[in-house]
């Protein structure tokens, strides 16, 4: 079980990263991040839709959009992760790039600590107070001297301060997520929340002045399959096995595949600087969550 449950974790890591390389260019030419936003749910949600039915679930489903507190749970933790946190998200990876602003994004699970210590009353750890500054200087490290040829400095800084505020708004809404899988099942878990993504960022797609180009379209679809689809739902099934601590750090590896993509599929710069500052990113939510 921890064998398995651990290679999903590694699998839903390299995901997410693909994901991101392929969100950067749809992010490009779609400047609207809230469109961007909707053009990555469809293929998600018919893979998701597919997965509910051939497992047993659509009862289960039809259960919870009845309401009560499992669709609250669900519609709440989607608008702080999903709707607010990856809009954020989207508009780091337009200005600042894959490099800097997915790394940056990716401190969430020490936001996710903070917010359980906060809200839920779990305890501060050692590794916690040694963790979030370790986490911060590596944020630091990877946005300082970002390299030429991703855009002008103004707009890198827009994109990290952009990348903080997903990071925030997913370690809220992970804390959140924490109760709806517990009350749904993850597969419904996440076809709810593409359900209510496509409603809520609807107008944004549909304006008359919204031009998409195919390749773009490509990006955001073949991206949400992959992110929001199943590297999602694979990220609620590791949950599920091997619990939230071992999960959330081995998805943490994300950062660093998400370098080596962006320097083989859009030819970004990444420097020694970067390189560093994702690895202290990534040892600063170890330390967090191990010691």
């Amino acid at each position: 079980m921890l064998i398995v449950g651990a290679a999903t974790a590694l699998l839903t890591s390299l995901l997410w990263a693909l994901a991101a390389t392929l969100y950067r260019g749809a992010a490009v030419e779609v400047k609207d991040p809230l469109a961007t936003n909707w053009l990555r749910a469809p293929l998600a949600l018919v893979l998701m839709a597919t997965l509910s039915w051939s497992l047993g679930e659509l009862n289960e489903l039809l259960a919870v959009l009845q309401g009560g507190w499992r669709l609250a749970w669900i519609l709440l933790a989607t608008t702080l992760a999903i709707i607010l946190g990856d809009t954020f998200y989207l508009m780091a990876l337009r200005d600042a790039g894959v490099s800097i602003g997915y790394p940056v994004g990716y401190t969430y699970p020490l936001y996710a600590s903070i917010f359980a210590v906060a809200l839920l009353g779990e305890r501060v750890t050692l590794g916690l107070a040694i963790g979030l500054p370790f986490a911060l200087a590596g944020i630091w490290t990877s946005s300082f001297n970002p390299p030429r040829g991703l855009s002008d400095r103004k707009a890198i800084f827009k994109g990290v301060l952009a990348a903080v505020a997903a990071g925030l708004c997913w370690g809220l809404g992970s804390v959140v997520y924490r109760v709806a899988v517990i009350t749904a099942s993850p597969v419904n878990v996440n076809l709810v929340k593409l359900l209510y993504l496509m409603m809520a960022t609807s107008p944004f797609a549909w304006r008359g002045r919204l031009r998409v180009g195919r390749r773009a379209l490509l990006l955001a679809l073949l991206g949400g399959l992959m992110g929001l689809g199943a590297g999602d739902w694979l990220f609620y099934v590791s949950l599920s096995m091997i619990g939230v601590a071992r999960t959330v750090t081995l998805t943490t590896f994300s950062p660093l595949a998400s370098l080596l993509f962006a320097r083989l599929l859009l030819h970004e710069e990444a420097s020694s600087r970067q390189a560093l500052g994702a690895s202290m990113i990534v040892a600063g939510v170890c330390m967090a969550i191990w010691l």
